[in-house]
């Protein structure tokens, strides 16, 4: 820890993925944003996000002020440690008729990170291990569920029977978690199928891709109201003629050509205003 060099840095949060379990971290969140100075975008890992008190916790397109270090695990150039009890809140880009603008301003600062085409964001991984990126959908052909494999299940529960086994052999670490842990653990449902999208993107030779959705705000949506009204809302959000779509896409560690949605800028298409 002691080798890291950690910088306090201000940030504007774009996106939070599903909890995870992690063997090591217990339940934890991959969260995006932007460095304020640069406009490049930061991958903080890992965030055990739903054991932030109240006032730690934070929402997409909110800043906060944060200790970061590059991970020094994690080659990817936009992944970053986070001191978890450094995170201080500010208040979120207003709601406004124009905050969809003041948000692009910060997010899309930097044209580094912006592609017409995911061909373009693999030939970046290629060259310069990029990982995140956004990219335009020129047309999106479908929104379906699909189901997860099986051997996703069968991984989330190993997860949660080692954790359970970290907690009745290690006491100190039970003192130090407290009782909330395995409460978490109960809590954290697997979620047995996703919101797939099928797009093209800007590439005029583009034979299609078929991304899941691994946005906080559709799963959870997902999860308490079923499929209907999940698909209903990402149908809605990826209507390009009324909405200036872009997609935030990331990447695996283990899989860095291989890259899922992981949020969706939505702002609605208005007259006079371009979000492109």
């Amino acid at each position: 820890m002691a080798s890291l060099k950690w910088e306090a840095r201000r940030i504007l949060i774009w996106g939070k993925t599903y909890p995870e379990l992690s063997s090591k971290y217990f339940e934890t969140v991959c969260t995006g944003g932007v460095f304020e100075d640069t406009g490049s975008p930061v991958r903080l890992y890992p965030i055990p996000y739903r054991r932030l008190e109240g006032n730690g916790r934070f929402s997409k397109y909110q800043w906060i002020k944060a200790v970061v270090a590059p991970n020094p695990k994690d080659t990817r150039p936009e992944s970053y440690r986070i001191d978890a009890n450094s995170i201080a809140l500010e208040e979120p880009v207003p709601t406004t008729k124009d905050e969809w603008a003041l948000r692009a301003s910060v997010l899309f600062k930097d044209p580094a990170w912006q592609f017409g085409s995911v061909d373009d964001l693999i030939t970046a991984q290629n060259a310069r291990r990029t990982s995140l990126g956004v990219v335009f959908p020129r047309t999106v052909t479908g929104v379906e569920v699909v189901a997860r494999p099986p051997e996703d299940q069968l991984s989330f529960e190993e997860k949660i029977n080692r954790l359970t086994e970290q907690i009745e052999i290690d006491k100190r670490q039970l003192t130090l978690f407290a009782e909330s842990v395995p409460a978490e653990m109960r809590d954290l449902e697997f979620l047995s199928h996703r919101i797939r999208i099928n797009w093209l993107c800007l590439n005029p030779n583009c034979q299609g891709h078929k991304m899941q959705v691994l946005d906080w705000e559709v799963a959870e949506l997902h999860r308490r109201e079923g499929d209907r009204k999940a698909l209903d809302k990402v149908k809605e959000i990826c209507d390009l003629s009324k909405y200036a779509t872009r997609f935030f896409l990331g990447n695996m560690l283990l899989h860095p050509t291989s890259f899922t949605i992981v949020g969706i800028w939505y702002p609605k298409k208005v007259p006079g205003l371009l979000f492109r």
